[in-house]
């Protein structure tokens, strides 16, 4: 249906309004097309898109139709979606000030990264020494109660708890050796970004890799194997049994469904290997993690920096996955 001129449409305008009534007229478009014209919105098309008219029939206001449920979830969504935008936004914004506040120049950045990656190592450091002591103490408290089994008399109950003590204590110092290990890696990936976002605020060319000062160039993450299922994980555990035989050169000292432990170095060329299985409570997985130590002394520590010791080090993870089909999975 065509709109009506303004001339005919006035003209229905005060025929359709009693006499002494203010003009007033609405027009709207059914669902079906059709074009209708009154004083007053039928119920049922309340939800139609409408204009209201004056007595010449010139709109003087827009109504729109109502909105489906549909198109206020979505109306909706889009709010929530742009609110957190903004808020990232923000975010980004407080973090670069706190970027430029903190840091003047590169340098900055790397110096700080690498004092906290050393600060980790230094403590990394101070276990792996409680680690040979506690191997020395529990080697010594196991002769001593051999000695007692020999001599016929009975080991105490604090005795045997002591020695087991002794046992948790390593798996624990091994656990935080792998947590340490992976806060440094969170720390390089941490300045990293850093290093990444200071450049583009300063619009400063990127660099060769920068490399960390006096730090180790292996990290003892390389020798942890992840296993995602209890079969897999006694498969690997065996294999790990089988390689530390092969390759250390220190008694057996202690072998269990969670750890397996040689004695500490005591030559200038032993290699002391100790595997730990640590356990997920959220999953039946669990992470191996393989420690080689040496003698610390200055022949023990140029012995363990050589190739010969570098390929047992790094090669256990390939070996498990050779023999469990893991293909030596990275920890998580």
């Amino acid at each position: 249906m065509q709109p009506l001129p303004v001339i005919a449409l006035t003209v229905a305008v005060a025929l359709l309004l009693p006499a002494g009534v203010a003009a007033k007229l609405y027009r709207w478009v059914d669902e079906e097309g059709r074009v209708h014209y009154s004083d007053r919105v039928p119920p049922d098309q309340v939800k139609q898109a409408r204009t209201r008219l004056d007595a010449r029939g010139i709109e003087v206001e827009k109504v729109d139709r109502a909105k489906t449920p549909e198109e206020l979830a979505r109306e909706e969504e889009l709010k929530r979606l742009k609110e957190e935008e903004q808020r990232l936004i923000e975010e980004q914004r407080q973090k670069d000030r706190v970027l430029l506040r903190t840091f003047r120049t590169e340098d900055d950045i790397l110096m700080t990264r690498d004092g906290k990656l050393t600060t980790i190592d230094a403590s990394i450091q101070i276990i792996r020494s409680n680690i040979r002591r506690l191997k020395l103490k529990l080697a010594e408290m196991q002769r001593n109660a051999a000695n007692l089994e020999r001599e016929g008399r009975k080991i105490s109950a604090n005795y045997l708890k002591e020695i087991e003590n002794t046992r948790q204590q390593l798996k624990n110092y091994y656990t935080a050796i792998i947590r340490k290990e992976q806060s440094k890696e969170t720390i390089r990936q941490q300045y990293a970004a850093d290093l990444e976002r200071f450049r583009e605020l300063k619009n400063l060319a990127p660099k060769p890799q920068e490399k960390e000062q006096g730090l180790p160039e292996h990290s003892l993450l390389e020798t942890v194997v992840r296993c995602d299922s209890k079969a897999a994980c006694d498969r690997a555990w065996q294999q790990a049994e089988a390689y530390v035989r092969k390759h250390a050169t220190t008694r057996l000292q202690m072998l269990a469904d969670s750890i397996i432990m040689t004695a500490a170095p005591l030559r200038d060329d032993d290699i002391s290997i100790t595997v730990s299985r640590i356990r997920n409570k959220e999953d039946p997985g669990a992470r191996l993690f393989m420690d080689l130590q040496c003698k610390e002394s200055p022949r023990g520590r140029d012995f363990c920096n050589t190739g010969e010791v570098d390929r047992i080090r790094t090669g256990f993870r390939e070996f498990l996955g050779e023999v469990s089909g893991s293909g030596g999975k990275q920890p998580q």
